[in-house]
């Protein structure tokens, strides 16, 4: 007997969505990780992250068809083959030092993610933070509007990708970043809320997610402490679902996602949406020192591993 056609699911446009198909899944955001902090080679990927080589493989290739990572020859060794972070992928450095930042602030660093940071033009230790670039004050969920852009409507969202099942636990999940980006639904879940939607049945109609798959997402943000669930119907009870702070705080790491897609994965129409800042200038967000407000860059930067060394 074939198999059904799979249905075809609508959801508003995102730029945060054109980040995930461009990005994948946790393990390719773990290889990006790897390459911003000097990986090149493929055994030299593979000592750091373990797992089956042919994943790996198949992440390296899904990074180099969407821009992300070119495959040049190795200067030492003309025969092997070395990854290298493209333009497109260097332009990840604002959302990789906010997700490491994230990290830090909540005790999920976990992996290999670097735990401490120097700023070399103020010598001081520092947490990367995100701020408007008209008024220099920190981009917060509670700063910014937004409004519908040229490019709204709705687009497909890719369904082969969106099965993959937790095993129940009793115990609270530690989360990192990685994970909320490398399972699509948690991260479409979240990405709602920064649009007032904080009811399951408001959350299911715009994004076509299965109940048990929700009522999963839902339960698994909550127990990790992103979620908090509030009561607002007591017969038959109904809760809504709002940001905790640590939850709150992935708003800066969401607009560096978006800013990204926005630049380097152009829909021809336009964002799908455009934010502005409390201070009235268009979004323009800066990755800033905690310490002194200068700006980031991939020069500036020493974690506790060492500078950080894009692969040139």
């Amino acid at each position: 007997m074939s198999r059904a056609a799979p249905k075809i699911r609508l959801v508003p446009k995102s730029s945060i969505n054109r980040a995930l198909n461009a990005l994948g899944d946790r393990w390719s955001l773990l290889v990006v990780q790897e390459a911003f902090l000097g990986a090149t080679r493929f055994e030299e990927f593979h000592a750091r992250l373990g797992g089956a080589r042919s994943t790996l493989s198949s992440r390296l290739a899904a990074l180099e068809r969407h821009g992300i990572l070119v495959k040049k020859p190795h200067r030492d060794e003309g025969v092997r083959m070395a990854y290298h972070l493209t333009p497109r992928g260097l332009g990840l450095f604002d959302s990789m030092m906010l997700m490491w930042g994230w990290g830090v602030r909540w005790g999920v660093t976990g992996g290999r993610a670097p735990t401490v940071f120097t700023h070399t033009e103020c010598g001081k230790p520092m947490l990367p933070e995100l701020r408007c670039g008209g008024c220099g004050e920190p981009l917060t969920l509670h700063t910014c509007t937004y409004t519908a852009g040229p490019g709204q409507g709705m687009e497909r969202l890719p369904v082969q990708r969106m099965h993959r099942r937790r095993q129940p636990n009793d115990e609270a999940p530690t989360i990192e970043l990685v994970d909320l980006l490398g399972d699509r639904w948690t991260a479409l879940v979240v990405s709602v809320q920064y649009f007032g939607l904080h009811r399951f049945d408001e959350i299911q109609g715009v994004l076509g997610i299965a109940s048990n798959i929700l009522t999963d997402r839902l339960r698994t943000l909550e127990m990790s402490g992103i979620f908090e669930r509030r009561l607002y119907e007591m017969t038959p009870p109904r809760y809504q679902y709002r940001l905790t702070k640590k939850g709150q705080d992935l708003y800066p790491h969401a607009l560096a996602m978006m800013t990204w897609a926005d630049t380097h994965l152009k829909d021809r129409a336009g964002p799908p949406v455009k934010i502005r800042h409390v201070c009235g200038e268009p979004l323009n967000p800066q990755i800033s020192c905690s310490a002194c407000r200068g700006r980031l860059t991939l020069e500036t930067v020493v974690m506790k591993a060492g500078r950080i060394k894009p692969s040139a």
